[in-house]
């Protein structure tokens, strides 16, 4: 198959593939990641924040769906803080964007890799398997970007079909009793501030469809997207409480082993052997299955990697390398440094940073564009959308609140990860100022 410098589909895409697509790319946190909010504030007082950060994406994937219609045009969100801010801040969420995907990679893969170990009982090559499920999709994302989004759709059914047999196996064991009474955390300022990256995690990527709007349909986009989304984003959530409430209720947590649920990077099939038995064959069986949400998300984060740091690099003068394939080689070297060298729960913490920051330049720049009366997108050959085809209280109340709720996660990562903060504050400088000026 011809290796081409831009992904291309060489079919549009409709509301099934947007919803694929979106449900794909997030679903791996249904798989891990919760476990460690639960560490902080407990199961049952967990569903406070992850309401607060269901809340904050229903408002962005709104923000999202109008920006997509009046520039259907847009390269991704930081096309659309171009269009509000300026180039410079353009080129900040950008980066904002990579370091979400960037981080968000070898998280899922490390999960991966202990998911499959617990299959086979031997967790110690649980960092050699995410490497090489790393490789093969660095592999897989140099080619057209319509083999991605097919393999995606396939491995997201396989996911939710996963879903499905861990909720079947584990609700004849529920109590209220276990859900109300774990013993564990507590929920306070401090505990929710700690806690909320987690809760985005449940969500976090759904994001990736605008990088992807090109590709829809241009006969009815405004319908196709606002489907697409919407399905995605609510299957995600009645998914993830789902998950939560039959998992706490689930577990026995008067037995000092259930403890260990929350410092595992598999929670789902480890819980599951907790309520079941390890060796029943309903658990065996759904980590095997399970290993298809993961690697939906992965295959997913991975190519989102690859097509934002394309557009970064600098133009190459090596014959016979393209772009794409320097990306999805350093998208490699990245991941395999973070695989071998950190943890999960940071790796996710990074990755949320990077994700709310563009939350929240996203959302602000849908209120500065409304301002701007009349204003409809150049991009198109024909008439498009404009923002006052959409209902303007809306739009300003999801904006709004997508801003505040993003604006205090961001401090929230400033004071969690400060050194962190202030690395990836100091590395956006140097590139928005001083490499990109070049």
């Amino acid at each position: 198959m011809k290796i081409t410098e831009k992904p291309a589909i060489s079919k549009k895409i409709g509301v099934f593939a947007i919803w694929a697509i979106g449900v794909g790319m997030v679903i791996s946190g249904e798989s891990f990641g919760w476990n460690l909010g639960w560490a902080i504030t407990g199961p049952l007082w967990f569903f406070v924040p992850i309401a607060v950060a269901a809340l904050m994406y229903f408002g962005l994937v709104q923000n999202l769906i109008e920006l997509a219609c009046v520039y259907p045009y847009a390269n991704g969100p930081h096309s659309y803080v171009e269009k509000a801010f300026g180039q410079k801040w353009g080129y900040f969420v950008g980066l904002a964007i990579l370091f979400e995907f960037l981080f968000a990679t070898p998280a899922i893969a490390s999960s991966l890799g202990e998911y499959l170990g617990f299959l086979i009982d031997d967790l110690t090559m649980s960092p050699w398997i995410a490497t090489l499920f790393i490789l093969f999709f660095s592999i897989i994302n140099l080619f057209e970007m319509h083999v991605g989004v097919r393999l995606l759709v396939i491995l997201t059914l396989l996911a939710i079909a996963e879903l499905f047999l861990y909720q079947g196996s584990v609700i004849s064991s529920f109590q209220v009793e276990n859900l109300m009474n774990s013993g564990v955390g507590s929920l306070d300022v401090e505990r929710f501030v700690q806690a909320i990256p987690y809760a985005i995690w449940l969500f976090l990527a759904i994001e990736g469809i605008s990088l992807m709007t090109k590709s829809i349909d241009r006969k009815g986009f405004r319908k196709t997207i606002t489907k697409g989304y919407n399905l995605a984003f609510f299957t995600l959530l009645t998914l993830a409480l789902l998950v939560l409430f039959l998992a706490a209720g689930g577990i026995d947590w008067t037995l000092p082993e259930s403890l260990d649920i929350l410092t595992e990077n598999h929670p789902m099939p480890a819980s599951m052997a907790l309520i079941l038995g390890k060796e029943n064959f309903l658990v065996q069986l759904f980590t095997f299955i399970g290993l298809f949400g993961l690697i939906a998300s992965l295959q997913g984060i991975a190519f989102a990697a690859t097509t934002q740091l394309e557009p970064l690099l600098p133009d190459l003068k090596i014959k016979g390398v393209s772009k794409r394939a320097v990306a999805s080689a350093l998208v490699f070297i990245i991941s395999l440094v973070a695989i071998w060298s950190s943890q999960t729960g940071f790796l996710i913490e990074l990755s949320v940073f990077g994700a709310v920051c563009m939350y929240l330049a996203v959302s602000a720049s849908l209120l500065i564009l409304r301002k701007r009366k009349g204003l409809v997108s150049t991009e198109s050959e024909f008439d498009w959308y404009r923002h006052s085809d959409f209902n303007p209280i809306f739009s300003t109340v999801s904006a709004m609140t997508a801003v505040i709720i993003s604006l205090i996660c961001v401090l929230a990562f400033a004071y969690l990860q400060f050194t962190a903060f202030v690395i990836f504050i100091a590395c956006s400088l140097v590139y928005v100022f001083l490499i990109r000026k070049k």
